[in-house]
């Protein structure tokens, strides 16, 4: 069955929100953003838009927090590299000297995104992205400020690329403050333009500026690739606000009869979902729908992870892994004891049945009082036992709810304040629990003393003091004691 996906796409107008499963859309939303929330696809004022994402969701009745979302074209850069074939333990620094001399801006502003293409061998050719770090972090802040967590990252161009099933394409996506234009050859993206419009101006006024960069594009192409050029019979594919002004489309071509139509969408479209508007959301949610080898023409070669490694979780190490199946199995062990325990209760009737019998047998045959005195201790001995058991098995039951209990508010408050804290270890002696973990949020210290006042608050405990707290790979460690 087909994962469901979430997509989210922010522009300088609106939030774009698509629930699919497959190729089937499910849910679908927009929300308009004030100007000056968001320029040239750079979050401005991450708490504002925020806001509209959580209401967003609210109104929409999203239960989701895991989100594919879509960062701008505007000031991303896309090259082809070709390097010698070497061992994959180099390649990424190899990658990394040559985007630092054909990108001609400082890595330091930009995020890598790369994947290797099929070639011929003897050397790898690779596909290469680069986005703006002010870009990519403010969106980044802003979806976790909204509660949600960003697992893949895709730029516009390359999401818009994915939804054309023709192998040689033009695709242009107009929307109120922007327009994108990608020449899609052979299922790699080749000539990427992002560009902001005047949203205040009415489409036809933009139209001017939107052919102009057109052919420039087409130019550019053509001059690279003077054996294969962009002929009269490839596509003009529009989506966005051109999709629904078939009139504007002539502007585009002038008297060139290049073949112009709406961008079809790869996804079943039910009543009412206007494709056109959504087509980087699909492009983003077609980022994880499996294709087979029928349909591979019809799908982008490229199909990387840009979201940063900073922002990937790195796996959880095995002592974490193992620290609750420990936990179970000791559990388990002492639950297979209380139920020694309760076997041994269950058979105390019994033997008290046997020691009535025994009394009688010894009356009527006159057996000497010295045996019955012992078989009365024998009988006195597992009746202390079974006394012991019953209070071993009461102490238990009472310790056990109250050290859940602890737990519970230990566990909850901790991953209530962000998404990747991270509890080590809790250990219980007597009247005093030791709580050891790791907050990777850049407000670490502060949420270490709203964790400590937030376990203060429950009244469950009558000291609550933070004993340690360290710094550990970009990472605060703490330790608390608490007292009951």
């Amino acid at each position: 069955m087909a994962r469901e996906a979430t997509t989210i796409y922010i522009d300088n107008s609106a939030i774009w929100v698509l629930v699919a499963r497959g190729k089937q859309a499910r849910k679908w939303a927009s929300t308009p953003l004030e100007a000056g929330l968001v320029m040239d696809g750079v979050v401005r004022d991450q708490d504002a838009v925020a806001s509209k994402v959580k209401e967003l969701w609210r109104s929409q009745k999203i239960s989701t927090r895991r989100v594919i979302a879509g960062i701008s074209g505007i000031n991303c850069l896309y090259r082809l590299i070709t390097l010698p074939e070497l061992p994959k333990g180099i390649l990424p620094e190899a990658v990394r000297r040559e985007a630092a001399r054909v990108l001609g801006v400082p890595l330091e502003q930009l995020y890598l995104s790369w994947q290797i293409l099929p070639t011929l061998r003897g050397e790898t050719l690779v596909y290469l992205a680069a986005s703006p770090r002010n870009s990519v972090d403010a969106l980044i802040s802003t979806l976790r400020k909204a509660g949600l967590n960003p697992y893949l990252m895709d730029l516009k161009p390359l999401a818009l690329a994915r939804t054309a099933t023709e192998s040689r394409a033009i695709i242009i996506d107009v929307q109120p403050a922007g327009f994108d234009i990608v020449v899609r050859t052979e299922g790699i993206p080749q000539v990427v333009r992002s560009l902001s419009l005047p949203s205040e101006s009415p489409l036809k006024e933009k139209m001017s500026v939107i052919k102009e960069e057109l052919d420039r594009t087409i130019t550019f192409y053509n001059s690279s690739h003077m054996d294969k050029p962009i002929e009269a019979g490839v596509p003009l594919l529009v989506s966005g606000e051109l999709a629904e002004q078939q009139d504007a489309w002539k502007l585009l071509t002038g008297r060139l009869e290049r073949p112009t139509q709406a961008l079809p969408s790869p996804m079943e479209t039910p009543e009412g979902f206007p494709a056109s508007q959504y087509m980087t959301n699909i492009g983003l949610a077609l980022k994880e729908v499996p294709v087979s080898k029928k349909e591979a023409v019809a799908y982008l070669l490229v199909n990387f992870n840009a979201l940063p490694e900073v922002y990937i979780p790195k796996p959880r190490p095995i002592s974490e892994v193992l620290f609750v199946p420990v936990i179970i199995a000791g559990i388990a062990l002492v639950t297979l004891g209380v139920f020694a325990n309760i076997t041994a209760l269950e058979h105390t009737p019994y033997l008290r049945a046997e020691l009535a019998n025994i009394n009688q047998m010894t009356i009527s045959k006159h057996v000497q009082a010295k045996d019955v005195i012992a078989l009365s201790k024998q009988v006195s001995s597992l009746e202390a036992t079974a006394a012991a058991f019953a209070t071993t098995l009461d102490n238990f039951t009472s310790g056990r709810d109250e050290i859940n209990d602890d737990l519970g508010q230990i566990n909850s408050f901790l991953y209530g304040t962000q998404e990747y804290n991270r509890l080590l270890s809790v250990t219980h002696s007597s009247d005093t629990l030791t709580v050891k973990g790791l907050f990777s949020d850049k407000d670490a210290k502060d949420a270490v003393f709203r964790y400590a006042e937030d376990l203060r608050a429950t009244g469950r405990f009558t000291l609550v003091v933070i004993t340690e707290m360290h710094t550990e790979e970009h990472r605060l460690g703490f330790t608390l004691m608490l007292t009951k």
